[in-house]
């Protein structure tokens, strides 16, 4: 947690975001660190995001990020009012409350996103493990 202040001041520092914008993501690591208290760590599963993909048989893509990672990168997202992402200049929206309320359900895994571009031979595959 102690980086992840200090990167929000150092870009503070840089003139990269505002006092406002500062303030915001403290608050939101806040929160963050207030969620992840409610529970426990010995009784938490560790869990991942698997994101892979690949064209024809060659893998393009193989990460697994942590869940707390991903936590921290959605509050952040939705503290600076971002809920889109844009995808080869196309803005995809996404419901961040609804997103958020999924991954920090401990009984929901499996694949959230499977889509399969024959034209490209390029398959993409998002899971929680």
């Amino acid at each position: 947690m102690n980086e992840e202040i200090k990167k929000v001041l150092e870009m503070l520092k840089e003139g990269k975001i505002n006092d406002n914008e500062a303030a915001e993501l403290l608050a939101a690591l806040k929160e963050t660190k207030e969620q992840e208290e409610i529970i426990p760590l010995s009784t938490k599963k560790k869990r991942f995001l698997k994101i892979r993909v690949t064209k024809g048989e060659k893998p393009q893509v193989n990460v697994t990020i942590p869940f707390g990672l991903v936590n921290w990168g959605l509050n952040l997202a939705s503290k600076l009012g971002k809920n889109t992402v844009n995808v080869e200049g196309k803005e995809i929206p996404i419901d961040m409350e609804e997103l958020n309320q999924a991954m920090n359900d401990p009984e929901f895994s499996g694949k959230i996103v499977d889509v399969v571009d024959d034209e490209k031979g390029e398959h993409v595959e998002i899971e929680i493990v």
